[in-house]
């Protein structure tokens, strides 16, 4: 099932800055078409509302689209790391649609409307900061196990955020998602080995990070089930080597008979060709099938669990799972 989208009017008929009003109440509609249209110059700023820029703060800007450059914030002034009087937080926000859809130059009371940032309404945004919580400030839920940006301790880290309706990132050749390049983030603090869940990506879709579970490597798993396919293979082998014993056995005991000594009539079973048979089938069996499952098939079970399912990740083993890399 299709689920039906909002849809929103791709001009807003009814500014509320009184001057734009005027303007295409007066208008014709060639008029209207230019004061609306890409080629007219008062495009640029057509019910648009006005940034709110602190004192260490510059814009750079066209209509509705603008590069904030200044300090760490996502919100009022007092904000991030630059709103808590941090040094080293330097920041640019670069815009397209601030307040979306919502945006106009005017409330209500036809006063002019001053906006911060707002990582939630605003529509698309690049965010490049020295000193950020910027899973807080995107309201990201925060993974258990590590992969934050920050933690609840103030701990702040350098970013590069993007967020819109859609993201594509395209190349004509390759991508590579790399992390942990560095023995010392941005912060000069030291990048531990003593814990590397932190340093790998996390895939987490719906804003959901409860069930976040490492990524299998597929040349491991491969290599795992293949194993996992012999020792079927010779649990095959050592049955089929037990089925055929034991029929031969079976057929021994069925068609064995005893010559009466009168007049030659059968008589009991010949207990000397059975006892052979089944001296011979009782070596078949625990040579061939016994021997084997007892030795050979758990001591493969128990490599096969201990270099697969149960290794502890370390460089160059064949553990199945990522130590880094997790998705839901």
């Amino acid at each position: 099932m299709t689920q039906k989208r909002k849809s929103y009017s791709a001009i807003n008929p009814n500014p509320e800055d009184p001057i734009e009003k005027e303007k295409l109440d007066n208008a014709s509609p060639a008029e209207e078409a230019s004061i609306r249209g890409v080629a007219s110059e008062e495009t640029e700023d057509y019910d648009v509302p006005e940034l709110n820029l602190t004192s260490n703060e510059k814009a750079i800007r066209k209509g509705n689209a603008s590069i904030r450059l200044g300090k760490d914030r996502h919100t009022n002034r007092f904000s991030g790391a630059g709103g808590k009087g941090h040094s080293h937080c330097a920041a640019i926000d670069i815009v397209a649609g601030n307040l979306g859809f919502n945006a106009k130059s005017r409330n209500n009371r036809q006063e002019k409307i001053f906006v911060d940032p707002d990582f939630k309404l605003d529509s698309a945004r690049i965010y490049l900061s020295q000193k950020s919580d910027v899973d807080s400030y995107f309201g990201l839920k925060r993974p258990t196990g590590g992969g934050s940006t920050s933690d609840t301790k103030g701990f702040y880290k350098s970013t590069v955020a993007l967020k819109a309706d859609t993201i594509r990132v395209i190349a004509r050749e390759s991508i590579r998602l790399v992390t942990r390049t560095d023995q010392l983030d941005s912060q000069g603090g030291e990048l531990s080995n003593a814990d590397k869940s932190g340093y790998g990506i996390d895939l987490i879709a719906m804003n959901d990070p409860e069930d976040l579970q490492p990524m299998v490597k597929g040349e491991n798993l491969k290599d795992c089930l293949n194993a996992m396919l012999q020792v079927i293979e010779n649990v095959s082998t050592i049955l089929d080597n037990f089925i055929s014993y034991q029929q031969s056995f079976n057929r021994s005991v069925q068609n064995h008979t005893h010559m009466s000594p009168f007049f030659g009539t059968e008589t009991a079973p010949d207990f000397k060709q059975v006892m052979s048979a089944g001296i011979e089938n009782m070596i078949n069996v625990t040579l061939n099938c016994q021997v084997p499952m007892i030795a050979d098939i758990p001591l493969g079970n128990v490599a096969l669990v201990n270099d697969y399912l149960e290794n502890d990740g370390a460089p160059g083993d064949k553990y199945i799972l990522s130590l880094y890399n997790r998705t839901n």
